[in-house]
């Protein structure tokens, strides 16, 4: 398992595009109508695009996603990528764990990708072997939501 990125929900996501961009350095890798996967080597930074009015992403994202992940601003959760989603989930459980939004697959609606060579920056850039992701939240003994990938 290995840390794959930090999420942040952000009030407008073009200006903290431009704002992580301008002010870090960091490059855009992928951009949907939702979020953006910006990268600085090979750490990756989620910025998803918060809705006080909604507070909840477009219906496309919606199934099987956290609506905590949508309401609470700013640091969101911490996503980590798995080689097995079940392994990964019963150890969670069996540790204290809990699993908030079950595993499901999420195909992405892509408007850019970056073309890179790291392997971790390939895999968050878009799916790779089929047209989706496996995506589960679950929460660690005290409460915060970390986000499983299985990518």
């Amino acid at each position: 398992m290995i840390l794959e990125h930090v999420g942040i929900t952000v009030s407008d996501l073009g200006r903290s595009i431009r704002f992580y961009t301008e002010v870090f350095g960091f490059s855009l890798l992928r951009k949907t109508t939702v979020n953006a996967y910006l990268y600085l080597g090979d750490q990756l930074l989620e910025l998803m695009q918060g809705d006080p009015a909604t507070a909840r992403p477009k219906p496309e994202t919606t199934q099987g996603w956290n609506e905590q992940m949508w309401n609470q601003v700013p640091l969101i959760h911490l996503g980590f990528r798995v080689d097995d989603m079940e392994q990964a989930l019963n150890k969670i459980v069996a540790l204290g764990g809990k699993v908030v939004v079950p595993p499901d697959d999420y195909t992405p609606t892509i408007e850019h990708v970056a073309e890179v060579n790291d392997e971790k920056l390939r895999r968050a850039a878009q799916p790779i072997g089929k047209p989706y992701w496996r995506i589960a939240d679950v929460s660690d003994p005290d409460g915060v939501i970390l986000e499983i990938l299985e990518r």
